[in-house]
């Protein structure tokens, strides 16, 4: 069902997160958020405040370009003012209800059952990963009977790098959790990393960011007995927020002997750090700026491997 690509290069080396620099191809999608989340959270276009929200929105994605901030603390920033005046905190919900509804028709209507390999749960993690803020989730799930007919190639695999790290039967692991409805798709790779490992803690966002994974959707959605463990980053925010993360989330970090990381927001934020676990980046690329950082089409699948600092 699912096959690897052929890797063009050395990726031996990783990622030189030096390349990632402000780029002007980000603005558009900051303001595009910048627009989406306000009208969200006022609740109606027409709204007078809508446009009020919007401005204040706006003035600080400009603000963080100018600083050269990383996307994901520019989104951030721009999310706790857009919270802060308009009252809502998750303008977000409806959206991932939807995505929601929808992914879980998706794997719960799966016509064969995937294979219990580590690869098979990584290719449908991966898939997962195709959702995205900016999206119709109904139109790209509808995607995602193709994706598993045809099989995911990955245009960097480090699959079997993670599947050796996993053969020395590491005691903790980390899976770090991204858009809501993508927990579907990560329920296959999670009880693979369960059987193979001591402990596996699914990781999710500590209040409302975009449509993030949180604790409520999965209290909401009875999944929380699927996992045997489930802490959050002690803050909101796209990625990882270090400005404001739980001193329990930065314990958890340096506990982990493997980290799972699920996103396109996780990897900017969490790739360029060091990090005293081993960790496996699992997204799609979903922009140019991030195509051009690791080197592989827009579109395409990644698994990212990272050794630990020394």
């Amino acid at each position: 069902m699912y096959e690897c690509g052929d890797v063009d290069g050395d990726r031996s080396k990783g990622v030189d997160m030096e390349a990632l620099k402000p780029d002007a191809r980000c603005a558009e999608c900051l303001y595009r958020l910048a627009e989406t989340a306000a009208r969200l959270a006022v609740g109606d276009s027409a709204n007078p405040d809508a446009g009020r929200v919007e401005a204040a929105a706006r003035t600080i994605v400009a603000r963080g370009i100018e600083r050269g901030s990383a996307s994901p603390v520019i989104a951030n920033a721009m999310l706790t003012e857009i919270s802060r005046l308009s009252g809502t905190d998750d303008p977000y919900t409806g959206f991932k209800n939807q995505e929601m509804d929808r992914a879980e028709a998706v794997c719960s209507g799966l016509d064969v059952g995937v294979p219990n390999d580590l690869r098979s749960g990584v290719s449908l993690a991966v898939i997962g990963n195709t959702l995205d803020f900016f999206q119709d989730p109904e139109q790209v799930l509808n995607d995602v009977p193709r994706l598993l007919r045809d099989g995911v190639s990955f245009a960097w695999d480090d699959v079997d790098r993670m599947d050796d790290f996993l053969s020395e039967s590491p005691k903790r692991v980390l899976y770090l959790t991204d858009n809501a409805g993508e927990v579907y798709f990560d329920l296959t790779l999670y009880g693979i990393l369960k059987a193979r490992t001591r402990q596996c803690t699914l990781v999710v966002k500590g209040g409302p960011a975009l449509n993030d994974l949180t604790r409520k959707e999965l209290r909401i959605r009875g999944l929380e007995d699927r996992f045997e463990e489930i802490t959050d980053t002690g803050t909101p925010g796209a990625g990882v927020d270090w400005d404001r993360v739980s001193d329990a989330f930065l314990a958890r970090l340096e506990q982990a002997d493997l980290l799972v990381i699920k996103g396109m927001a996780n990897f900017e934020s969490l790739y360029p750090r060091l990090l005293s676990a081993a960790a496996i980046f699992l997204f799609r690329v979903k922009c140019e700026p991030i195509q051009d950082l690791v080197g592989i089409p827009k579109g395409s699948f990644a698994a990212i491997w990272k050794e630990p600092a020394r």
